[in-house]
């Protein structure tokens, strides 16, 4: 394991645990000149996954200072706040500030409650990971995830499900399905690796927004379209993340969104054309948890959005991500509130059937979309000519209003 640059540290010491096996694991370094009342207050932990070389760098200071009642935990660019109720005592009892001077590594016995104690913060932030030791006696991430056959067979369910149950179904989500059962295909093929490359392309030229968030993730897509020979087990933890994602937007549409008309009735000599275009954004966030507040949001880590908050949030909130605790919350910076925003958004775009779309003036357009209310904006499609076209951008909206989607939707716009 190439472990990173620990320059902020200035005394490091080295600190093993033990398994029940006597067998010792790298946790990682604390900076013994941060100690207060015996508690080292600055650590550097590593570990590896599938995704390479990960750190946490863990800071005990507002706790040590009875500032609050947080730990602070930095990996790359992202920032955590995991919430506490007790103070680490064991830690702070375990005589680590009391090492001699040179001393430059210390060990932590098989079931001690200080290596619990730093366990569990990884845990907390990273619940998804299952800890353990690799070859090289250092922390590893290890991912569950389905077996090809069980996957195929919720694709499948999934599929029924939409074709059977769902008068409308969005673009967006059967985009994202299908994208997922052809790689989960190609994944199986004797000839795997020129299927996969082109799977890469099909990805590579779809919109953004056409993908599942795990096939957006940057660390995925460089490991599996970049590689020479992909990790089947990393290919498998992003077809997994995508079913979770589809199967949660499923449940979504099911128990949020309604199906009904939307008309467009203009008096003709009132109309300037016969073809208008219609965009509707959301004004409220009905599908976010309600207990989350753009300031502060449940938060934690996987090595498959790393670095890349805005997807983790959007996880997190689908349910993709495990949060037993409840207890790693994002650090409050200047992003977050977007983030959250964008996350409202991405889910509602993913479970609505459209948001803009053509509309002859005098006919009627079902839809299925989220609960709530929605701006709305009307625009020129085409000129009084049929062959005179214009597009969107190139006019001013001739009307714009508010609309409910609400119990038995069926709305009429008569006037401008």
């Amino acid at each position: 394991m190439a472990l990173e640059d620990k320059s902020h540290i200035v005394a490091s010491i080295k600190v093993y645990l033990q398994d029940a096996n006597q067998k010792e694991v790298y946790f990682g370094d604390f900076d013994r000149t941060t100690c207060v009342d015996g508690l080292p207050t600055v650590w550097a932990s590593s570990f590896s996954s599938v995704f390479g070389d990960h750190r946490f760098d863990i800071d005990f200071t507002s706790l040590a200072d009875h500032k609050a009642n947080v730990i602070g935990v930095k990996t790359g660019q992202e920032r955590f706040q995991v919430q506490t109720d007790a103070y680490p005592k064991a830690i702070a009892t375990q005589g680590l500030c009391d090492l001699p001077f040179r001393t430059d590594s210390t060990h932590l016995p098989a079931g001690s409650e200080a290596g619990k104690e730093l366990m569990s913060i990884l845990k907390t932030v990273a619940p998804d990971c299952s800890f353990g030791t690799d070859k090289d006696g250092h922390l590893e991430c290890g991912i569950q995830h389905g077996s090809a056959p069980e996957l195929r067979g919720r694709l499948e369910t999934l599929t029924k499900n939409m074709s059977t149950k769902w008068n409308h179904q969005p673009y967006l989500l059967i985009r994202r399905l299908t994208l997922t059962r052809q790689l989960l295909e190609a994944s199986q093929q004797n000839d795997d690796l020129k299927a996969i490359h082109k799977f890469c392309r099909i990805t590579e030229f779809s919109l953004p927004h056409e993908l599942p968030l795990s096939f957006r993730s940057l660390n995925w897509q460089s490991k599996v379209c970049r590689d020479k020979n992909p990790n089947k087990d990393l290919m498998m933890i992003g077809l997994d993340q995508s079913v979770r994602e589809i199967e949660a937007l499923a449940r979504r549409i099911e128990d949020t969104s309604l199906i009904g008309t939307f008309t467009l009735a203009v008096p003709f000599d009132k109309s300037p054309v016969k073809e208008y275009w219609i965009t509707l954004q959301p004004m409220d966030l009905p599908v976010l948890a309600k207990s989350d507040s753009p300031n502060t949001s449940t938060c934690v880590w996987h090595p498959i959005f790393a670095d890349q908050m805005d997807k983790t949030i959007i996880a997190v909130e689908l349910g993709q991500l495990a949060s037993p605790s409840k207890k790693s919350f994002c650090t409050p910076v200047p992003d977050l509130a977007k983030n959250v925003k964008a996350a409202d958004h991405y889910i509602r775009a993913s479970i609505a059937s459209e948001m803009e779309f053509p509309i002859v003036n005098g006919q009627s357009r079902q839809l299925r979309l989220p609960t709530g209310d929605y701006k709305f904006s009307i625009t020129q499609l085409n000129g009084p000519f049929s062959e005179e076209m214009f597009t969107t951008e190139e006019i001013i909206p001739i009307s714009i209003g508010q609309i409910s989607w609400k119990t038995k939707p069926h709305l009429v716009i008569k006037s401008w």
